[in-house]
């Protein structure tokens, strides 16, 4: 009896050595040099407001930090995990030169607007991969748990507040998911697009980036990743298509840049 149960451990013991390596880790961060273009309002029938620099709130580029993990394994039904959490947000000083109402306030002419957008976001995706060689196909379900809001304050030419309002975007939204990817052999090159998309009632929302990866041979059961890309986040969302409220957050925004961070695969 003894015998028979230590050759069963060991069997499973050298099965789940076996298996290990099948199984994979990442984690990775980067900076995303992000500018904005595009409008807001705080209800469905308000005055849009322009958020670009040369504009109305005049929001300035920003660097955003973006921190993921994911979790892959070989067994065909269960889907892998990744989760990505987006830092983005601005400031910006401008002006009206007429009257608006925003977040249940009513705004002065050409009085200086000092804002504050917030759209930072945790974004839990699932996933399937196909098995291909070299090339990487992998597609799924992501949900976008927004967790933002844009501050309007109005000043005085003594920069005293004289007016502040705000407005929410704080809605879960479902999207489709998918990446491909390719290895370039013997460079420690690889090359990868990814995308989150939903259309639905008046929300349009594309979310995509491409990749450039260079591994570094430094560690021999650790991959270090170099990585560089761009990155596009267009917003056109209706909050009430996913049970919101018409004063939330109502948004027509493109934000779009480089960025460069750091990978690990193990």
């Amino acid at each position: 009896m003894k015998k028979t149960t230590t050759a069963l451990a060991l069997a499973l013991a050298s099965t789940n050595v076996a298996a290990l390596p099948l199984i994979d880790f990442w984690v990775g961060g980067y900076s995303w040099n992000t500018a904005y273009e595009g409008s807001v309002s705080a209800t469905s029938s308000g005055q849009p407001i322009d958020l670009s620099l040369d504009n109305t709130l005049q929001l300035e580029d920003s660097y955003n930090n973006v921190i993921w993990a994911a979790f892959e394994h070989p067994v065909p039904v269960l889907p892998n995990i990744q989760i990505k959490q987006t830092s983005l947000e601005t400031t910006g000083m401008g002006s009206f030169d007429q009257s608006f109402t925003f977040g249940g306030e009513t705004y002065n002419q050409n009085l200086t607007l000092d804002s504050n957008l917030n759209l930072n976001h945790t974004d839990l995706t699932l996933y399937w991969g196909l098995p291909l060689p070299i090339v990487t196909v992998d597609f799924g379900l992501n949900i976008r748990q927004f967790d933002g809001d844009l501050m309007i304050n109005q000043l005085d030419s003594n920069s005293n507040v004289v007016n502040s309002g705000s407005t929410a975007l704080d809605a879960p939204i479902p999207m489709a998911f998918a990446r491909v990817g390719g290895y370039l052999p013997f460079t420690g090159l690889s090359l990868m697009a990814e995308a989150n998309y939903i259309g639905y009632g008046e929300t349009n929302h594309m979310d995509y980036q491409i990749v450039a990866r260079y591994t570094l041979p430094i560690i021999p059961v650790l991959d270090v990743n170099i990585e560089a890309g761009y990155r596009s986040f267009q917003l056109n969302i209706d909050p009430t298509d996913f049970d919101g409220d018409e004063d939330d957050l109502t948004a027509d925004i493109d934000m779009s840049g480089v960025f460069v961070g750091l990978s690990f695969h193990l």
